[in-house]
């Protein structure tokens, strides 16, 4: 099954060695600390990646180099070749790391990188897992012949007979779980509430129907209240409308009266008006207009006067004053200066003839000026004259406006008189149609005959009043009852609700009491199940041990020609191998068998145990010789090797230079300095 093992940096062998392996028997020896066993622990991590009871960190080299594991195997159900190559190292703070993990199977592309797929995929391939090829394929050192008195939870797992007692645990389990989950002790408190709600509707309905009736009493006398409050709603409703009509039919009559009020006013103000405009309005229209005519002319020939003949005079009279001042302010300079010649024309200045022109300038100049005083004073009389006219003009003009405006306003007068008459006729014919309409529907609905308006107003007063007392008597009686009725409506209301509650209460313990009985019969088949589970494993137990009991037998006869015993025998309740010697009638445990027939009985029973679990392919062996005597060494090597007939492969790591007959593949180790080195023929 193991073909081939390469290794590199795996604690003691530092370079890469390489270890081949075939069939049969394969013993590894060399002395103590040589890397005997830590070649089966090479094996071991390429397969698992792990070694029972040896830390990770342990399977560096001291060096510290990387460690490098890769093992070739052939897988004993379908024949293929299987490579596992795993790399790791040393972390920072001293532990352990996986770098690498890498499964190939012949034949298939898929390389196979995850540790859960990897032991997936070599369990499907070689037939067994991880803990059953640690406890029963991979025998440790020093506990070899252990298996003949084995740890009873281990020998369980070996045979896989935890699985059934796990199986009936766990419905143990489930029977717990639905014992809680369904409330099993709640079922007398449920049956209980059962009881008391179902008491409690009974006591209800009869509750109930004493509410009912009461309610029905009290709707149907409610019912004939609001009938007769109806009529009286009626009766008063009328009766307002006959008062609110008589009421309109008076303020109908004011507003006659006002109508007649208004009217007369505008009479009177028409009157006023008339004498406001006189007697012959047309002649002072005339008049107004003709002063309006008159002062208008007046204004605008003022204005031309000013804007036109005095304007012209002003601006020449203005402009020679100016010219004057000038020439005699520059000669009076010419003068003053001294000057011969004229800056101006060059002419040489006569002094006497300026003197006499300076002095006639100024002649003129006074002239020109009072004339320019003349004309300023007659600009403002004839610009006060314009601003009179002015004057004229606009009272003229509002006096014309307001004689139009009460021309229009007597229209809108006489308009108004015409429209106050036709309203005040419509208005008196129609209060005279609706009063005699009134009292008509008056004695009609009172069956009394009224004299008058008034007479009718007081008599349907007096009784409006009765129909009112009469309707607020009814009204606090139907109040009274919807409260009494409303009363039965919350007691009926919270009868029910309470009846809801039981029925709730009811209907939720019945539910809670079905699950429970569901819960009742799940549990009993549960219990049936685990009680047939228990019978199941306690057959599986005994038929798996009588099979075992067998096949060790058979093994320990083959393996040897000293038939000293008639029968092996497995305690049921320790697991520990018994034997029966010959010509005796008592069973003995094997490990007291002596001369090195309990190390057989152990191999037997090892071989035994593969071939029950269907896995006769690998036996691994470290220094089973260690649990045997001395003497003993060569008999149990000399078993060891004859196995070879019954399993396919053994791997053997001894010390001892026995059981090297023909046949057996020959592994050597020696330390070469501080270095593990393999030596194969």
């Amino acid at each position: 099954m193991i073909e081939e093992l390469t290794l590199r940096g795996f604690k003691s062998y530092r370079s890469r060695q390489t270890v081949r392996f075939t069939r049969g028997v394969n013993k590894i020896s060399g002395r103590n600390a040589s890397g005997k066993t830590t070649l089966l622990q090479a094996v071991l991590f390429g397969l698992f990646g792990d070694v029972p009871g040896v830390n990770k960190q342990d399977l560096i080299p001291l060096n510290g180099a990387d460690v490098d594991v890769t093992l070739a195997l052939r897988s004993p159900l379908n024949g293929k070749r299987i490579t596992i190559h795993r790399e790791g190292g040393q972390t920072r703070d001293g532990g352990f790391r996986s770098s690498k993990s890498l499964l190939k199977v012949e034949g298939e592309d898929a390389t196979y990188a995850r540790e859960r797929e990897i032991q997936t995929k070599l369990r499907e391939l070689i037939g067994v897992g991880r803990s059953t090829f640690f406890n029963v394929v991979y025998a440790q050192q020093k506990e070899f012949i252990e298996i003949l008195k084995p740890d009873r939870r281990r020998m369980d797992a070996i045979l896989g007979l935890t699985t059934p007692a796990e199986i009936r645990e766990q419905f143990r389990e489930v029977s717990r779980m639905l014992r809680d989950r369904g409330r099993i002790e709640k079922r007398g408190a449920l049956e209980e509430r059962v009881r008391n709600a179902e008491q409690g509707i009974s006591d209800l309905d009869g509750q109930l129907v004493e509410v009912t009736e009461r309610r029905r009493d009290l709707s149907e006398g409610l019912n004939q209240m609001k009938v007769r409050l109806t009529l009286a709603n009626g009766r008063v409703e009328t009766m307002d409308g006959i008062l609110a009509e008589l009421r309109r039919v008076e303020m109908s009559q004011a507003d006659l009266e006002r109508l007649q009020e208004q009217r007369e006013d505008v009479a009177r103000d028409l009157e006023d008006i008339y004498v406001e405009m006189g007697e012959d309005p047309e002649k002072t229209r005339r008049e107004l207009q003709e002063r309006r005519s008159s002062a208008e002319t007046t204004e605008e020939e003022l204005r031309r006067l000013l804007d036109g003949r005095l304007a012209r005079d002003r601006a020449e009279t203005v402009g020679a004053v100016s010219r004057l001042e000038h020439q005699i302010g520059e000669h009076v300079e010419l003068r003053e200066q001294g000057v011969t010649v004229c800056p101006k024309c060059g002419q040489e200045v006569n002094f006497d003839l300026l003197e006499k022109d300076v002095k006639q300038w100024q002649a003129e100049l006074e002239q020109e000026r009072g004339r320019l005083k003349a004309l300023e004073r007659e600009i403002s009389m004839v610009q006060e004259q314009a601003k009179a006219a002015s004057r004229r003009f606009r009272d003229a003009d509002r006096a014309v406006i307001n004689f139009v405006n009460q021309e229009r306003r007597i229209n809108e007068l006489k308009k108004t008189m015409q429209d106050l008459e036709a309203r005040g006729a419509d208005l008196h014919a129609r209060i005279g149609r609706e009063t005699e309409e009134l009292l008509l529907k008056a004695e009609m609905e009172l069956a009394t005959a009224f004299a008058s308006l008034e007479d009718a107003q007081e008599k349907i007063g007096e009784q409006l009043d009765g129909s009112r007392r009469e309707q607020r008597e009814l009204q606090a009686e139907v109040r009274s009852r919807e409260d009494r009725l409303k009363d039965a409506d919350r007691e009926e209301e919270r009868i029910q609700g309470q009846q809801e509650g039981h029925r709730k209460v009811l209907e939720e313990s019945l539910g809670l009491l079905d699950g429970i009985r569901e819960y009742e019969a799940k549990i009993r088949a549960v219990d049936s199940i685990q009680r047939r589970y228990g019978e199941y494993e306690q057959q599986l137990r005994e038929n798996t041990l009588k099979l075992l009991e067998y096949q060790t037998y058979n093994y320990f006869r083959r393996l040897t020609d000293q038939q000293s015993y008639a029968g092996c025998h497995i305690d049921r309740e320790r697991y520990t191998l018994e034997v029966q010697p010959l010509g005796g009638n008592r069973m003995m445990p094997a490990w007291l068998a002596g001369g090195g027939h309990e190390s057989l009985f152990a191999l037997a029973e090892r071989l035994a145990l593969l071939r029950v679990m269907g896995f006769p392919h690998l036996l691994i062996l470290d220094e089973p010789t260690d649990a045997v005597d001395s003497e003993n060494v060569p008999q149990l090597l000399e078993y060891v090797a004859r196995s070879s007939r019954e399993i396919g492969q053994v791997l053997l790591v001894t010390h001892h230079g026995h059981g090297e007959e023909e046949g057996v593949n020959l592994i050597r180790v020696r330390k070469v300095g501080e270095e593990s080195r393999v030596y194969q023929e």
